[in-house]
C-alpha cells in the first residue's frame, strides 16, 4: 500500500512535466506549441511557445516565449517577448526584444540591441558586452570590453578594462565602475552619482566619487515603476509558496515516517547529503544528454527528465523542513515539529533567494542538500 501511494505522489507530481515536448536532430522547427520545450541539435528554430525553452546545441533563434529560456550553446537569438528569465552559458547572445524578467549571461559576447528591452536586472560576465537598449533594473556587468549607448532606469555597475560610454547613454540611476584608467563620461548620461575604481586586474588601488546634479523630475516617476515590478515579482512568490506549502503538506499527511526519516539524515550528515546531491545531479545530467545524443529519445521524455524533475522538487521541500527544523530547535531547545517548521523553512528559503548576488547559489545548495538525502534514503 506504501508503495502505490509513493506512486501516486510521485505521478501528481510529475503530471504536468508530461506536457513538455522533446525535440532533437540537426534542424528542430517549432511553432505555436503549447507546453514546455526541450530540444537538442545543431540549430532550433522556435515561435510562440507557450512555455519555458530549454536547449543544448550549437545555434537557436526564438521569438515570443511564454515562459523562460535556458540556453546551452554557441549563439542565441532572441525576437518577440520573452515573459520570463532569460539563461545563458555559450559564446554570444544577441537580443532585439523584450524580456519581462531577467537576463543572466556568462559568455563571449552579449549584444542588447537598440529597441531591445531587459523589465528586469541584466547581470552579463563576457568577453564583448554592448548595451544599446534598455535596462529596467539594475545592471551588473563584467567584461574586457562594455560599450554603453542605452537608457538605464536604475543602477549601474561595470568592471573592465575597457570602458565606453556614448553620449546617447541615460542612465538614471548611480554609475559604479571598475577601469584601469577613469573615462570620460558625457555630460548629462548619468543622472545620478558617479564613483570610480581604479582597476589594475587584480585588486581595487583606489578610489574617488564624482557626483552628479539629480533632475528634481526623475525621482517622481520611479516609485511607480518600483511598485509595479514589485507586486508583478511578489505576486510571483507568493504562489510559489502557497504552492509549495500545499506540496509539501500533501506529502507529509502520506508518508510522515519518511519525511522525518529524511530531514533527520539532511541534519545529522549535511556534507555527505550536499556531496551526494551534487554528484547525482551532474550524473543525471550526463546521462540525459547521452540518451539525447543516441537514439533514446523516448526514455528521456517518458522517464528520466520527469524523475530527475521531480527529485529537485522534492529536494526543495526536504531542504525547507530541515531548515525550519534548525531554527525551531535553537529557539526552543525541543524537538521541532514537523507542520511547524515547514512553513518557517519555506519562508527562510524565501528569504535567501532574493538576497543579491548570492541567494540563488544558496538556494541551489540546498536542493543539492535535500537531492542527495533524498535518493540516499529512499527505497521503493
Amino acid at each position: 500500500m506504501r508503495k502505490v501511494l509513493i506512486f501516486l505522489v510521485t505521478v501528481f507530481l510529475v503530471l504536468p512535466t508530461m506536457g513538455a515536448n522533446f525535440k532533437k536532430g540537426k534542424l528542430v522547427e517549432v511553432s505555436n506549441l503549447q507546453g514546455d520545450l526541450y530540444a537538442t541539435g545543431e540549430e532550433l528554430i522556435a515561435q510562440g511557445v507557450q512555455g519555458d525553452v530549454i536547449f543544448f546545441g550549437r545555434k537557436a533563434r526564438v521569438q515570443d516565449v511564454e515562459g523562460g529560456i535556458f540556453f546551452l550553446g554557441e549563439k542565441l537569438v532572441l525576437n518577440g517577448t520573452i515573459t520570463r528569465s532569460v539563461r545563458f552559458l555559450g559564446r554570444a547572445l544577441e537580443a532585439n526584444g523584450k524580456i519581462q524578467r531577467d537576463i543572466l549571461f556568462a559568455g563571449q559576447e552579449l549584444k542588447l540591441e537598440k529597441g531591445a528591452e531587459v523589465t528586469g536586472d541584466l547581470y552579463a560576465a563576457g568577453d564583448e558586452i554592448d548595451v544599446f537598449g534598455t535596462v529596467t533594473g539594475k545592471a551588473h556587468l563584467g567584461g574586457n570590453e562594455v560599450i554603453l549607448a542605452g537608457t538605464f532606469h536604475s543602477d549601474v555597475r561595470v568592471k573592465a578594462r575597457r570602458l565606453v560610454i556614448l553620449p546617447e547613454t541615460k542612465i538614471e540611476g548611480n554609475l559604479e565602475y571598475w577601469t584601469p584608467a577613469q573615462v570620460d563620461v558625457p555630460e548629462g548620461a548619468v543622472l545620478g552619482k558617479i564613483t570610480y575604481h581604479k582597476y589594475s586586474g587584480k585588486k581595487l588601488q583606489k578610489k574617488s566619487e564624482k557626483p552628479k546634479e539629480l533632475l528634481e523630475e526623475k525621482p517622481a516617476e520611479k516609485p511607480t515603476k518600483k511598485k509595479s515590478f514589485f507586486l508583478s515579482g511578489a505576486w510571483f512568490k507568493l504562489s510559489w509558496f502557497i504552492s509549495s506549502l500545499v506540496l509539501g503538506y500533501i506529502f507529509l499527511f502520506l508518508f510522515p515516517a519518511t519525511v522525518k526519516k529524511l530531514r533527520d539524515e539532511i541534519l545529522s550528515k549535511p556534507l555527505k547529503a550536499l556531496l551526494l546531491g551534487a554528484a547525482l545531479v551532474v550524473i543525471f545530467v550526463v546521462a540525459i544528454l547521452a540518451f539525447f545524443a543516441l537514439v533514446y529519445t523516448w526514455l528521456v521524455s517518458v522517464f528520466a527528465i520527469p524523475v530527475f524533475l521531480m527529485g529537485l522538487y522534492l529536494a526543495k521541500l526536504l531542504a525547507a523542513f530541515a531548515v525550519g527544523s534548525i531554527i525551531l530547535r535553537w529557539a526552543t531547545r525541543k524537538e521541532a515539529s514537523p507542520w511547524l517548521s515547514y512553513p518557517l523553512g519555506l519562508v527562510l528559503i524565501l528569504i535567501i533567494s532574493i538576497i543579491p548576488y548570492i541567494g540563488w547559489l544558496l538556494c541551489i545548495v540546498l536542493r543539492l542538500w535535500g537531492f542527495g538525502a533524498f535518493l540516499y534514503r529512499i527505497k521503493l
